[in-house]
């Protein structure tokens, strides 16, 4: 897949920077006053999530809507598998101070729920991750339960139900069933919900690790 990020730069001309997959961005020229610029990856668990977001933003402010969706929830999926081979990358480090190798994730990977929609795979991580059901994480967590508070309509809901319906089930609406119809609205409720949800991930990463 393709990535595109267009930065402004100081002259009010625009950079465009292009990768594909996981891949370096290459250098860009200032469409305006040709200045040479570079763009470097934030830190995060996964990159490509993070690029994934970009690129729901992308697709819906481009008109794709039912696209911007289905992209949001990948950017989910990603975050949330690389948080797991984080994890038994960061144990098998601190056993034999070895990084793994793509065989040893290629193993692991069995070992990640495939099915169950958000609910097998979220618990799976939190309790690997941090010993407790995400739904108490997100109540526990001061930063976590702001995110999750912010959203629209969730008094009284369960956070693991919550990101189910709102986000998952709209995914596997789009790709199982057919349903191409999405709309501006349903889009950009979609992807706010999917940006507070990896914020919510990047905070269980950083209290697990946060301290190291």
């Amino acid at each position: 897949m393709k990535f595109t990020f267009v930065k402004l730069c100081s002259c009010g001309g625009r950079y465009i920077f292009s990768a594909y997959g996981d891949g370096a961005f290459g250098s860009a020229t200032c469409t305006n006053c040709g200045t040479p610029g570079y763009l470097a990856d934030p830190l995060s668990v996964s990159i490509t999530a993070e690029r994934l977001l970009y690129r729901s933003k992308a697709e819906l402010e481009g008109g794709e809507y039912t696209l911007s969706i289905v992209i949001a929830v990948m950017a989910i999926e990603s975050y949330l598998t690389r948080l797991f081979m984080k994890l038994k990358g960061m144990d098998k480090y601190a056993t034999i101070f070895e990084l793994p190798t793509p065989e040893q994730e290629a193993g692991w990977e069995k070992e990640y729920p495939r099915s169950g929609g958000f609910h097998g795979p979220i618990g799976f991580v939190s309790k690997r991750l941090l010993g407790t059901t995400f739904d108490k994480f997100v109540a526990d967590n001061t930063t976590a339960k702001a995110i999750f508070s912010a959203l629209p309509n969730t008094p009284n809901a369960a956070a693991t139900d919550y990101f189910q319906n709102e986000l998952f089930k709209r995914r596997n609406r789009i790709v199982h069933w057919g349903y191409v119809n999405s709309d501006k609205a349903e889009a950009e409720r979609c992807h706010s919900i999917a940006v507070a949800l990896v914020s919510i991930l990047r905070e269980m990463d950083r209290s697990k690790y946060g301290n190291l």
